[in-house]
């Protein structure tokens, strides 16, 4: 039985990442980590159209990952658990470190390359 449980935690691990597998809503979530927004302020920041902000707003709700609150007419929206936003930041911090060593790597090469490609110079006796 436990190793059901934990497949179905590892399952459940999926689908949470796969709702956050989406730049907007990684966009979105970044926002909100400022304190609660009001869906207008979200369609302001990301320039995206309200009824596609409203849908990520949902997915993400339907997942527990934000929570909304009505003010006066509008809804405002804010984090569930603020721990979500520094799981997200950690694997940012992974990217930019593969990213910089890509570079690096990628400028080894190139110079390596150049280098090669230079024309050897002879002396004359």
């Amino acid at each position: 039985m436990e190793r059901e449980q934990e497949r179905q935690i590892f399952r459940l691990q999926a689908e949470l990442c796969m709702t956050l597998a989406d730049p907007t809503r990684l966009e979105i979530l970044y926002l909100l980590g400022d304190g609660p927004k009001a869906v207008k302020a979200l369609v302001e920041a990301t320039g995206q159209r309200q009824a596609k902000i409203s849908q990520h707003l949902a997915m993400m709700r339907q997942r527990e990952i934000v929570r909304a609150e009505r003010v006066g007419t509008e809804m405002h929206y804010s984090l569930n658990d603020p721990r979500i936003l520094e799981a997200c930041r950690i694997t940012r911090e992974l990217l930019l470190q593969q990213l910089t060593q890509q570079g690096n790597l990628a400028e080894m090469f190139a110079l390596a390359a150049n280098s090669s490609l230079s024309t050897p110079t002879f002396k004359e006796d």
